[in-house]
């Protein structure tokens, strides 16, 4: 990991008009992915953001998430109460743009109400809405078939269940 990696994560958690996800385990402590934590890498330390995958599945601390919340570059912020029964989720996108750069086009919380069907409930921050819609969208759709909000938004179709930390 180099100091540029490093600094690119330094910035990357504190990008003020950018939706986040944070949650908050049984133990009462609150995670977010504007959080940074230390890594090693080749011989080098630096730092990154704590990430959904890395930090919470692989760690078991998934099972510990009692809430998700999505704050949202406005000042909202959108809630879940999570149980075993109703596992988290979250997950985001980005579209590649001229030389290179990503833009965000939304950042997604959810929870699955039902294992069986796989139906879940979210709140989608959405970069990119049609003129007069908000960026806080409340949906419900299915892990299994993850549908769109909005008819200029591409179908995602099933989630990983096992990057999520999904066992349903």
């Amino acid at each position: 990991m180099s100091l540029s990696s490093s600094l690119a994560a330094m910035s990357a958690a504190f990008v003020p008009r950018t939706a986040y996800w944070s949650v908050r385990l049984s133990t009462g402590t609150r995670l977010s992915e504007r959080q940074l934590v230390p890594t090693w890498h080749e011989g080098q330390r630096g730092v990154r953001v704590l990430d959904w995958t890395l930090d919470l599945v692989a760690t078991g601390d998934i099972a510990r998430v009692r809430e998700v919340s999505l704050f949202c570059p406005d000042g909202r912020v959108a809630t879940l109460d999570i149980t075993p029964d109703m596992p988290a989720f979250q997950f985001k996108t980005k579209s590649l743009e001229m030389l290179g750069a990503g833009a965000l086009e939304y950042q997604v919380i959810g929870r699955v109400v039902d294992k069986e069907s796989g139906r879940c409930e979210c709140f989608a921050w959405d970069y990119r809405p049609k003129p007069g819609e908000s960026h806080l969208v409340a949906y419900k759709t299915s892990v299994f078939h993850f549908g769109a909000w909005r008819d200029t938004v591409t179908p995602l179709g099933a989630l990983s269940l096992e990057v999520q930390g999904l066992r349903l």
